[in-house]
Formats: C-alpha cells, sequence, structure tokens
C-alpha cells in the first residue's frame, strides 16, 4: 500500500468529491484538434490514457471562448468553444473520459498577449511591444461585454458536454491577467488604475457565469502568484487581497501558478531543473491563510513524494503533476500502490512538452515515446510478438535503454552490452553537470524495467564480429551513440600547441580531469555551455565559442534561459558567429569573427565539445553476416534537426523496439 496518505485523502471542491489531491491541469498538448476546431480521437485517447489510472481531477488545456482569443490556427489548434458544432465532439470526448473515476473540466480563456505575433487583445496598448512591431490592440468596452458574454456561453456548452466543473484561466499573460497586471493595464477608464477597477473585468465573467450555470457547478480561477515582471507586474500581496473576494463571489478553489508572458512564450511559468520541485508552494502557502476554499498548486512538482510533503505541510489542497503525467501515464495509479520506482520520471530538462507546442505546434515527452501517439500505438501488457527472436542491443545509452526495454516488452530475448562499466551513456554524463543531476532518475528506472522483463545485461562487453558469431542474434539494434572528433576546419594550429592541454568534453567529465586557470570550450550547444558552467563554478575564467548565431540551438528556451543566466553571473564569456580559431607556436589563441582578430589571453586548456560522429563500426560485419541491424540514437546522426537529443533517441529506440 501507499505511504502517501495525505496525497490520496479526499477533498471537497463546491459540490464535487474529489478522490484524491492530484491534478492533472491545463496540459494543452497541442494536437487532437482538427481544421473545424472539434476535439478528434487522437486528444480523447491522450486524455483517457492519463485517467484511467485515476488522478482526482483532469482539467482540459486552455480552450478559447472568443475567435479573437484563440492561436494562430497554422501554429497550434485549438477547440472553438464558440461555435455550437463542436460540442459533439466534446461529449464523446468526455463520456470517455468518465469511464474513468474522475472529475473533468473545462478551462476558459481568451489568449490575450499569449498569441503573438498574430493580432492579440490585451488590457491596454503596450509601447514597448508595438515598437517591436508585434500587434496589439486594447480591449474596447464593447469587446469586454462581450468576451464576458462568451465566457458565460462556453461554461454553459462545457456544462452540457458534461464537463463536472469550469476553470477560468487568469494567469500566464492571458487576457484576463492582462487586466490585474498594471504592466498591462495602463487603462484611465472604469477597467483600469485601482486594484478594485483591475479585477472587475473578472469578477463580472465569475457572475455572468455562475448566473448562466448556477451554484450546483464548482468553478475555480488560476491565477499568478507573482508575473515575475520587474516594473509593474501583479504580485502576491495582490493575490492575497483578490483571494477571499472570489471566494465571495462563490468561486470553489484558487489555482496558483506563475509568470507572465510579455513577448508570446511562456517565460518563468515552465520551469526547469534548475529550479527546486515545488518552486510556486510559498504562493499556494500564503493564499491559503487568506481563503477556506482549496488552493490548488501547479508548477514544477514531478514526484509523489513532493506532492505528499506539500499536502501534509499545508502549503496546498491539491497539486498538479502535468509533466508528470505525461512523462507517465500511469503515475497515480503507480503511487496508490506504493510502486514508486516503477514511475517512469519526468526529467523536467527537455520541456519538449511545452517546447515542442512552442516550436512545431505538438507536445511530445523526451522519456514517453507514445505521447499523441496513444490512439495508434496500443500498450498491452503481456501481449507478445507471435515469434520471439534474439535481439542484441550494442549500446546501453538511452537509445539502447529503450530499444532493449521495449523489445523485451513485446517477448523478444534480449542481451543488452555495454562496453563501459555502467549504463546510461552520455545521460549518465549529462547528469553530472551543475543543476542536472535529474536527468540521471530515469537510469535506475530502466534498470528496474530490463530486470524485471528478463533482459540479459552485460557490461564491460564491447559488441565486435566475434561477439555477434557467439551469440547469432536476429535482430542487432546498433545503438553505440556518436564519439567526439576534432574539428580541424574551425580551429588551425593544433600542430602548433606546446603547453597547452587539449581535452575531448567526454573525457572532462567521465574522467574528472583538470583543467587550468583559463579555459576555451569549442562549441556552444548544450554540451559546451554546460561543460562552461561546470567550469566556471570551479572558479575557471571561461570563454565559450560558436559559430553558429546561437547558443544552446537544441535546449529548451526555458533551459536554455535559466542556463544562460547562470554563466552571465559567473563571468562566463560567450562569443558566437565565430569563424575560426588560431593556436600559434607560442601558444598564444586568437579568435576571428566578423572579419577581426582577438586574442583570447593565457588560455591553458581547450576543451572540444562541437564536433561528433555517429558510432557505426558495426554496421558492415552485421551486413556480412546477413543480421537484420537497425541503427538507434546518436549512432544514426547526430547534428541535424531533431537529432542528438534525449528525446530523439528514446523516440527511436522505442520505434525500432516496437517494430522488431
Amino acid at each position: 500500500m501507499s505511504r502517501l496518505k495525505h496525497l490520496f485523502q479526499p477533498v471537497k471542491i463546491g459540490t464535487m468529491e474529489i478522490q484524491n489531491r492530484i491534478v492533472m491541469s491545463a496540459m494543452d498538448p497541442g494536437f487532437g484538434i482538427d481544421d473545424d476546431g472539434c476535439v478528434t480521437e487522437q486528444l480523447t485517447a491522450f486524455l483517457v490514457e492519463r485517467a484511467r489510472s485515476g488522478p482526482g481531477m483532469i482539467v482540459t488545456g486552455a480552450t478559447p471562448v472568443h475567435p479573437s482569443g484563440t492561436a494562430d490556427p497554422n501554429t497550434i489548434k485549438m477547440v472553438h468553444l464558440w461555435e455550437d458544432r463542436v460540442l459533439p465532439s466534446l461529449e464523446a470526448m468526455v463520456k470517455a473520459v468518465h469511464r474513468y473515476d474522475v472529475r473533468f473540466g473545462a478551462q476558459l480563456n481568451h489568449g490575450g498577449l499569449a498569441h503573438i505575433p498574430q493580432e492579440a487583445v490585451c488590457a491596454s496598448v503596450i509601447p514597448e511591444l508595438t515598437q517591436l512591431g508585434l500587434p496589439v490592440r486594447e480591449a474596447t468596452r464593447d469587446d469586454l461585454q462581450e468576451y464576458v458574454e462568451a465566457f458565460a456561453a462556453g461554461a454553459e456548452k462545457s456544462v452540457r458536454a458534461g464537463f463536472d466543473f469550469i476553470e477560468i484561466h487568469g494567469g500566464h499573460g492571458y487576457l484576463i491577467n492582462t487586466f490585474l497586471t498594471p504592466y498591462y493595464n495602463r487603462r484611465m477608464d472604469e477597467y483600469g488604475g485601482s486594484f478594485d477597477n483591475r479585477i472587475k473585468f473578472l469578477l463580472e465573467i465569475i457572475r455572468a457565469i455562475r448566473e448562466r450555470i448556477g451554484r450546483g457547478v464548482p468553478l475555480g480561477v488560476r491565477l499568478n502568484g507573482d508575473d515575475f515582471i520587474p516594473q509593474g507586474g501583479w504580485r502576491l500581496p495582490e493575490v492575497c487581497r483578490l483571494a477571499p473576494i472570489l471566494e465571495r463571489e462563490a468561486v470553489d478553489y484558487i489555482n496558483i501558478s506563475a509568470g507572465a508572458t510579455s513577448m508570446g512564450t511562456l517565460h518563468y511559468t515552465i520551469m526547469p531543473m534548475y529550479q527546486e520541485q515545488g518552486v510556486f508552494a510559498p504562493f499556494s502557502e500564503e493564499v491559503k491563510r487568506y481563503v477556506s476554499i482549496p488552493v490548488i498548486l501547479t508548477g514544477r512538482i514531478k514526484s509523489p513524494v513532493v506532492a505528499e510533503g506539500i499536502i501534509k505541510e499545508g502549503r496546498a489542497d491539491l497539486v498538479v503533476m502535468s509533466r508528470a503525467q505525461i512523462a507517465d501515464p500511469d503515475l497515480v495509479e503507480k503511487a496508490r500502490q506504493g510502486r514508486l520506482a516503477d514511475i517512469r520520471p519526468c526529467l523536467a530538462e527537455c520541456l519538449g512538452c511545452i517546447e515542442g507546442i512552442l516550436r512545431y505546434g505538438e507536445a511530445s515527452c523526451a522519456v514517453n515515446a507514445r505521447l499523441g501517439r496513444e490512439y495508434l500505438l496500443k500498450e498491452i501488457e503481456g501481449e507478445k510478438k507471435a515469434s520471439a527472436k534474439r535481439v542484441l542491443v550494442a549500446g546501453a545509452g538511452c537509445a539502447g535503454l529503450e530499444a532493449a526495454r521495449r523489445a523485451a516488452f513485446a517477448g523478444h530475448k534480449v542481451i543488452l552490452c555495454e562496453s563501459r562499466s555502467w549504463i546510461g551513456g552520455q545521460l549518465r554524463l549529462a547528469a553530472m553537470m551543475p543543476g542536472r543531476q535529474e536527468i540521471g532518475d530515469i537510469i535506475p528506472w530502466y534498470e528496474r524495467q530490463l530486470h524485471n522483463l528478463g533482459v540479459e545485461i552485460r557490461l564491460n562487453t564491447a559488441v565486435d564480429e566475434g561477439l555477434l558469431g557467439d551469440i547469432r542474434p536476429d535482430v542487432l539494434v546498433i545503438a553505440c551513440g556518436s564519439l567526439p572528433e576534432v574539428s580541424l576546419g574551425f580551429i588551425d594550429g593544433l600542430g602548433n600547441i606546446r603547453d597547452i592541454e587539449l581535452v575531448m568534453a567526454d573525457e572532462l567529465i567521465e574522467e574528472g580531469r583538470l583543467t587550468g586557470a583559463a579555459v576555451l570550450v569549442i562549441g556552444g550547444d548544450q554540451i559546451g555551455l554546460q561543460v562552461a558552467d561546470l567550469l566556471s563554478r570551479d572558479g575557471k575564467t571561461v570563454h565559450v565559442v560558436e559559430k553558429g548565431d546561437h547558443f544552446g540551438q537544441k535546449m529548451a528556451s526555458n533551459d536554455r534561459r535559466f542556463l544562460m543566466g547562470r554563466l552571465i553571473a559567473q563571468g562566463v564569456k560567450r562569443h558566437k558567429n565565430v569563424e575560426g580559431i588560431e593556436v600559434l607556436p607560442t601558444d598564444e589563441v586568437w579568435m576571428t569573427s566578423g572579419g577581426r582578430r582577438e586574442r583570447l589571453p593565457a588560455i591553458e586548456t581547450i576543451v572540444l565539445t562541437s564536433q561528433r560522429r555517429p558510432n557505426v563500426f558495426l554496421e558492415e560485419a552485421a551486413k556480412r553476416k546477413g543480421i537484420e541491424t537497425h541503427i538507434v540514437g546518436d549512432s544514426a546522426g547526430v547534428a541535424a534537426e531533431g537529432q542528438g537529443t534525449i528525446m530523439a533517441a528514446i523516440t527511436a529506440g522505442y520505434d525500432v523496439g516496437r517494430q522488431i
């Protein structure tokens, strides 16, 4: 039985009984909506997969109530709640989710500023944004009356569709938040200026919804605990002032998040691993002092143990664990049974769930390759392939681990060989970087799953032609990763080096190699930046050079932003658009950028991080023996778009393991 007794205590919200304190909240995956704004089987299957595990509440993604508040349909498709023709698809989705014992709610919003770069509606025009060419217009009084009616109509339609409760989104730079926040609200009428004026629009929406749906349907409001806007932001004291007003207005719960938007991305809202779990708990804890209604906490809670502590300590009444349930749809049931070691952990590093939406219009997950494909790829425990094969996986990095796991899940006999004395590959090295230890959380999970599935793991065993002959596999999966190499075209004069030490990034991390006091890091992508962070925290003077025009190109934006902030604070010198590095016979190091040469003083160590080549030496041997061969992860490539990441490697491993 689970020892998480506080997390699995029931709670009442309005007239609604909730079986436990875990919420799957407002995760709009960006898929499963057709061109007409109707829900498809894809989104329904995504939600049903998580409902099956039994969270106390599920809330839809932010659903616009008005056409002016939706995203660009060419980027992200959203439900057209203002159109009655979407109701049958919503009814079908609600019915499917309600096959399980969960409470299912609709989150209503108007996108406001969050939908830049298309024309965005705001409390007022923001010159700082319009000067950048971002189209922002001020909502008129007639607009506001129309939007209030749209929220009320949207709530009524949601109840008709069968939703159990309604949540109003009042944070994250959406329209309501722009009225609450002085920075965005520069109006001179009755909707601007004073606190009472700035909350007027929200209160009008609440009253209109209550008039339309009555008191029997629970109604919640999601608010920022803090906008994190330096000047003129919405702050915790104002939240605490608003909270009892909302309770008097028949609001049944308050959901506390944080972070607003000024440039159309969710800065400070989706926290990466550099922030502690439950980072917004001080906000919910304070708000609870002012109300008797339940307070929900949203924001980087991935562990049921952390969630249990938050509830036990009275810092919130319920906790949102959306990213964690994306990574493992069965999280709630596993936690209920006390099987914590079997929960596939969210890494909180890739932010692919959010970054996928912002970059590509659809969420993705580094550790769950089925995300968005639940309706296509059914995972049935105990279902085996008709004919079991002997599968040899060469390499126990993340691609090899996942290929071995999924092949064994299908009933194949799997042998996993790793040349090192440990599994994890680049994952283990990445987890040695400052602030990024959580990346390694997935390694013991894989070790446990492979053991349970009967995978034979051979460490200190390199796969060569002789071993292929001994094992005689039906299928070989090459997952040997990539090898670092010297970029001779970018660095000139390596043969001139006398006293400067030349080190590969892998050697530096794995062997704990020492460096000189002044270090030049070649390559400004994720590895180079993390190496610079490691060295600068040891007091080294660090230069990072990147030939491209962006640092950390493969990193999620929030992850990169936090890391860059650390580098700036630690005095790391960053150089982009660098055309080349030259080392003179005197050990002087010169950098050329924009046609100008600049000396980098007193460099004692050069760390190479940028160039890697796929390790596929086994392919020819396998071909000679006629073995069916698949190449996954970094062995299949590292340089192209979408390659060289944890997500790409695990997805490739999953797909190959499933196809065998």
